[in-house]
């Protein structure tokens, strides 16, 4: 049997999209890219925005009606929507066949193939060389609660997995073919099994032999130690890149929001990571339109924006989720000014971005190559920047190389292998 995946959401879920494909592929079960092709059309969901409901909403539709031409599919939604509204969805569309939610996502593949009647368990070994790139995730749920999230009621409470596991996960990515792990988790920085801190955790997974980087995400600013700042100076495989979600530089903003620091505590923690980490870049999430946010609280996020000089930043528009504290908040910011707070701080942040990415160009920057496609590497440097050079020998996939960059577009920097 083959199945599709389409995936919503964040890199978590990216991540267990691609452990439930490799549970299945353990049934027989195999994935293709095509909808059309597939005998199990499976929706990973995603309930921390309203957008990404409408988005798996949409594709439902389409797999409604590719349902009627092939009866014999099977369709199944799974994550944090199927967490927090399944029943709705089974409502709405009578063609699901099954629904798991993302605290039960780990019995995702068995209750598939329960489903589809497989009970012949043979181990297929994939042709296709692993990702340089292995995303591994650490935690699940999340215990802040900030009043407009919606994940601790659809992931749970903060689980750390065992770190004996999680090492050794990481050393068969490298045994496969990564070169660099990107640790996952709603909060990373809290981690903590038994008496392992997620410093610790870093530590140990940097000593894997054939291992070139490590990144993690995300960070919640309020448990950002000195400890993990020092580790990130000191050791030589964790990039210089840290995404730190700042949503508000408003302190009455930041209370609303449940966030449990100050602005100032936000910036002092900048400072003490460009100290260490001197080429280190800061990426930031950042909320507009919350309610109660004034213009005076906007006027405030902006100047820190252009005061932090963020590496790029993801900025959304607010909008209530269910059972969420903010919920019960009057939502009393006008459409109109999300929409034009949203522009303005996005078009502040390309500014900056083309100026940071201009600043470069001369330089010479290490990068992992990523991926070859027509001729053309697509690498990353340590601090999370896209590079574009022409391919010198095939042999240079996973490579950390030295590039020259020649040029610089917003998000991209092209140059050549020196």
């Amino acid at each position: 049997m083959n199945y599709f995946i389409e995936t919503i959401g964040c890199q978590m879920n990216i991540c267990e999209s691609d452990k439930l494909g490799q549970a299945l592929s353990s049934y027989g079960i195999l994935k293709v890219n095509v909808l059309q092709k597939a005998d199990i059309v499976i929706l990973n969901t995603c309930s921390v925005r309203s957008q990404a409901e409408q988005k798996a909403f949409s594709f439902l539709g389409r797999a409604e009606e590719f349902k009627k031409e092939n009866l014999n599919i099977k369709i199944v939604v799974v994550g944090c929507m199927a967490e927090r509204i399944g029943h709705k969805i089974k409502h709405r569309f009578k063609s699901v066949n099954l629904i798991i939610g993302a605290k039960d996502i780990d019995n995702a593949a068995l209750r598939i193939a329960d489903l589809c009647n497989v009970s012949n368990y043979s181990i297929i070994e994939s042709e296709k060389a692993s990702d340089i790139i292995k995303y591994i995730t650490i935690m699940r749920g999340c215990d802040n609660y900030c009043s407009y999230c919606v994940v601790p009621f659809v992931r749970g409470k903060e689980i750390s997995f065992n770190s004996s596991d999680i090492i050794e996960d990481c050393r068969l990515a490298v045994n496969n073919g990564a070169k660099e792990i990107m640790l996952l988790g709603q909060n990373v920085n809290s981690y903590k099994y038994d008496d392992i801190k997620f410093t610790d955790l870093v530590k140990n997974i940097a000593k894997i032999d054939g291992l070139e980087r490590v990144r993690f995400m995300t960070n919640h600013p309020k448990d950002l130690s000195n400890e993990l700042i020092d580790m990130m100076a000191t050791e030589s495989k964790v990039c210089s890149h840290i995404h730190l979600p700042m949503q508000s530089a408003s302190n009455n903003i930041l209370l609303a929001m449940n966030r449990k620091y100050t602005y100032g505590r936000y910036l002092t923690l900048i400072k003490k990571l460009r100290t260490a980490v001197p080429d280190i870049s800061v990426t930031t999430d950042i909320i507009v339109g919350f309610p109660g946010e004034a213009e005076e609280d906007f006027e405030q996020t902006l100047k820190a924006v252009k005061e932090i000089r963020f590496g790029g930043l993801y900025v959304f528009r607010y909008s209530s989720r269910p059972n969420t504290r903010a919920a019960s908040m009057c939502d009393d910011v006008s459409l109109e000014d999300k929409k034009r707070r949203h522009s303005i701080i996005l078009k502040e942040s390309n500014k900056i971005s083309i100026e940071i990415v201009a600043s470069m160009v001369g330089t010479t920057q290490q990068v992992l190559a990523e991926k070859i496609e027509g001729g053309v590497i697509e690498a990353r440097t340590g601090s999370g920047r896209k590079v574009f050079v022409k391919c010198a020998s095939k042999k240079d996939l996973g490579k950390q190389l030295n590039v020259n960059i020649k040029e610089a577009k917003i998000n991209s920097l092209f140059g050549e292998i020196i």
